[in-house]
């Protein structure tokens, strides 16, 4: 036995009552404990529900703040978007315009091509029934220098009203005598000997009358045409 049991038992023989004092203090000293114990485990679980209210607010509030910037962001797209969409109509739009314009203009052009083809057609209906009436009246003119000296002079005074409204028109007859041949006027159908040099490659006679229209030559005359022949000994 230790001495400090000897003691204790020594203690409680001696003085009455001793033991149950020990008992009551040790009731005491542990349900004091207990109870200290309670309140530390709870102030525990407190905290520990203080800090995981605290953690769930922050999140809370971060989560707000992320829903509040990604709304910003979408509200920022969805006006980009609308203006791409505005932009893209306007393009469309500019498109059909120019879509249009162009097919008025090639609707524009198609008419124009199609006067002026047949302004040529025109043209040259009326310059091939002009061709076959000078013709005519050449043939004539060229009967009556022959025939008769009054009707010719009555046909050349036509001839000379007409010339105003030839040049009217753009055209000009190409059928006088006694001037230099021109191959891009003339047609030679004639060569007629002269022993006259001032005459070699002078136009002799015009069978059939040519003219320009417009500075084009449309027609050639057809000539006869002088040449120099040299005879020797």
């Amino acid at each position: 036995m230790s001495a400090g049991n000897v003691m204790h038992n020594a203690t409680a023989k001696a003085v009455p009552g001793y033991t149950e004092c020990l008992y009551s203090q040790h009731k005491i000293d542990t349900g004091t404990g207990n109870r200290i114990m309670f309140f530390k485990s709870r102030e525990k679980d407190d905290r520990l529900k203080n800090e995981l209210i605290q953690s769930m607010e922050e999140k809370f509030q971060s989560l707000n703040q992320e829903i509040s910037e990604s709304s910003s962001r979408l509200e920022e797209l969805n006006r980009k978007v609308g203006q791409l969409q505005l932009s893209v109509q306007k393009h469309d739009m500019s498109i059909e315009d120019l879509l249009e314009e162009w097919e008025d203009r090639r609707s524009d052009e198609a008419d124009v091509r199609a006067r002026f083809q047949e302004g040529e057609r025109s043209e040259n209906l009326l310059l091939k029934v002009f061709e076959a009436y000078q013709e005519q009246f050449w043939n004539l003119k060229r009967f009556a220098d022959t025939a008769d000296s009054e009707w010719a002079g009555q046909l050349a005074l036509m001839e000379k009203n007409l010339q105003h409204d030839r040049q009217l028109c753009g055209i000009s007859i190409i059928g006088e005598c006694g001037i230099e041949i021109n191959y891009d006027l003339h047609e030679v159908i004639e060569v007629l000997d002269t022993t006259d040099d001032r005459l070699d490659g002078v136009v002799a006679a015009v069978y059939s009358c040519g003219y320009l229209y417009k500075g084009k030559v449309k027609k050639k005359a057809r000539v006869g045409v002088y040449r120099t022949a040299h005879i020797h000994g």
